[in-house]
């Protein structure tokens, strides 16, 4: 399977950023982000490395890891969690549409 093109998706600078955090074993906050819905994103052909040297449980390090920049990090959790929803409906939706292309060739 080959990456599904990203270009105009939501979040797509923060996806990149978190993908090249992964794989060069950075914990950022994006890269939790991502590590969090890795399984997901791989089914839907993006390369995310294992995450291996990130803790076993990412949404409650990325909690965390917000409430270190915040002293209520519910909302930030939110809104990154909703943006997160948003780019993997959007990438859902494009690489459907390409599945449904590639079957019917």
């Amino acid at each position: 399977m080959r990456m599904p093109d990203l270009q105009g998706l939501p979040a797509t600078e923060r996806v990149q950023r978190g993908l090249a955090d992964l794989q060069h074993g950075r914990h950022s906050i994006e890269a939790l982000w991502l590590a969090a819905a890795a399984t997901r994103l791989r089914f839907l052909g993006l390369p995310v490395p294992t995450a291996a040297h990130l803790p076993g449980e990412p949404e409650i390090a990325l909690y965390k890891a917000l409430g270190a920049e915040s002293d209520d990090p519910y909302y930030s959790y939110q809104a990154w969690r909703a943006e997160l929803d948003s780019f993997l409906a959007a990438l859902e939706a494009r690489v459907g549409r390409t599945r449904e292309r590639e079957a019917t060739l």
